[in-house]
């Protein structure tokens, strides 16, 4: 049974037009999906200028749309195939699951997950999820429970899968690697952007890479990919 997704409607949608030519029902069909996103005035006027290019392609503004769905939504936008991959390592415990869509997903698929985050959006100071001018807001809600815990919390899920989605540019990937004493991890994120240097160095030493695949999410703007490591 289908679930429901809004973020994977919208960028499907999206993708879709790439292959399409750059007609007015094309073009109306971006404005339509750009209101869908509640994308702003300012970022509304710059597709309405794009598109007056004559070497306009959709591929072009789909950068603009993932600057704003990945606030409201995540940063990742997964596919239902990658999903099932994920579902199926349930039980799951996700560090840093921001507004905890990707729990939501998840959790409507019968998969087991615990959301965690050190800063639950409700907070008013998680600086990835509901910014404004790229400052921490109260605006936002959660898809679903995220619990407040941070690398430390991952001690108390030993029979748990570590799903990492996109985990930020800082030490909380490779403090998770020390404080997880489970066996089985799932990475999703654009590598030169997430995590750092010693957690990927701590995966070649200590883990094992059993499955890697593009992801397909957002790919005229990055490469994703999706990795299942166990010890």
């Amino acid at each position: 049974m289908p679930i429901e997704n809004p973020y994977w409607t919208i960028y499907s949608k999206l993708a879709s037009l790439r292959a399409a030519d750059i007609c007015r029902d094309t073009k109306n069909a971006i404005r339509d999906l750009a209101r869908q996103a509640h994308l702003s005035i300012t970022d509304t006027v710059t597709i309405q200028l794009l598109m007056l290019l004559p070497w306009f392609k959709s591929r072009m503004i789909e950068e603009i749309f993932f600057v704003r769905l990945r606030e409201q939504f995540a940063y990742s936008v997964l596919s239902p195939e990658m999903l099932n991959i994920i579902a199926g390592y349930s039980p799951l415990v996700e560090l840093g699951a921001g507004n905890g869509y990707n729990a939501w997903l998840l959790q409507q698929m019968s998969a087991e997950i615990t959301a965690l985050d050190a800063y639950p959006v409700e907070e008013g100071k998680n600086w990835f999820f509901d910014t404004r001018f790229g400052l921490p807001t109260r605006l936002g809600h959660s898809w679903t429970k995220v619990q407040k815990g941070d690398s430390k919390a991952l001690e108390a899920y030993p029979d748990h899968t570590l799903f990492l989605c996109w985990p930020p540019k800082n030490s909380m990937a490779q403090l998770s690697l020390t404080h997880f004493v489970g066996n089985k991890l799932i990475f999703v994120g654009n590598k030169p952007c997430c995590a750092n240097a010693p957690f990927y160095k701590a995966l070649a030493e200590n883990w094992k890479l059993e499955f890697s695949t593009a992801t397909g999410s957002w790919d005229s703007c990055h490469q994703e990919v999706l990795a299942v490591y166990s010890q």
